[in-house]
């Protein structure tokens, strides 16, 4: 079992694997992934884009955020050039102005913002997503109900203590994210550790962003989410009972 972002479980689904969405974990603020430019850019709006290279990790989280911006302001994607570059050469070849704008995230969103190189066009502020998800076999789950019922519990509880204590947690996960721990606080009070039971809500959002990939030919066929759920008995079977009341 493990944690992945809204669009993973929808490319294990398309290449046939046998995960199934276990609880969800709603997004945070938004403010930690944005659209960015150099502060010397002369692009000053998101419309101003239009035929220019943007760099971002194509199938990712960004995908759906980079389509939904520049829906706002009245752009499809087809509008820009869409660089599909991994994070580390995305941020290269922004910084080398081999692109005109990037999606960065946090924690290096932070770094940016505080060294004043940058200006956000558009931050994730208000574009609603399902956010992520634990992810299991379908397997582990239907033989190890109790045990998987137990396991999360016992994240859900770090994840709260997490959010009352955000620079004691700073402090643990700064060294091994290699930041510093001021900036991980700050990472962490724009995140939210957090779980959802798996409701019809979750499952329609989901399938919205499967949609979207399999438009934008980032998958290959069409995608049911529903084919990844479990039925109402499993779910209360696994799902931790201060989790369940979320719904």
């Amino acid at each position: 079992m493990g944690p992945a972002g809204e669009t993973p479980p929808i490319f294990a689904q398309a290449a046939g694997t046998n995960l199934i969405y276990v609880v969800n974990i709603p997004p945070g603020t938004g403010e930690g992934s944005a659209i960015i430019v150099l502060k010397d850019s002369p692009f000053q709006t998101l419309a101003s884009l239009k035929g220019k290279k943007v760099a971002y990790s194509r199938g990712t989280a960004q995908t759906f955020f980079v389509v939904k911006a520049l829906e706002e302001v009245g752009l499809k994607i087809s509008d820009v050039e869409s660089v599909n570059l991994p994070v580390a050469d995305g941020r290269a070849a922004f910084l080398n102005k081999t692109v005109d704008a990037f999606v960065e995230g946090d924690p290096n969103l932070i770094k940016l913002q505080r060294e004043g190189s940058i200006r956000v066009l558009r931050d994730a502020q208000g574009i609603k997503t399902p956010g992520s998800y634990y992810l299991a076999s379908r397997d582990f789950v239907t033989k190890n109900a109790e045990l998987l019922k137990a396991i999360l519990s016992e994240y859900y509880e770090v994840g709260q203590w997490a959010n009352k204590n955000r620079r004691a947690a700073a402090e643990i996960l700064a060294p091994k994210v290699k930041t510093d721990v001021d900036t991980m606080e700050l990472t962490l009070a724009r995140r939210k550790y957090d779980m959802k039971p798996i409701t019809e809500e979750v499952i329609n959002a989901q399938q919205k962003v499967a949609d979207l990939l399999y438009q934008l030919k980032v998958v290959p066929k069409p995608v049911d989410v529903r084919g990844a759920i479990l039925t109402t008995q499993e779910y209360a079977a696994i799902t931790p009972d201060a989790v369940r009341n979320k719904a």
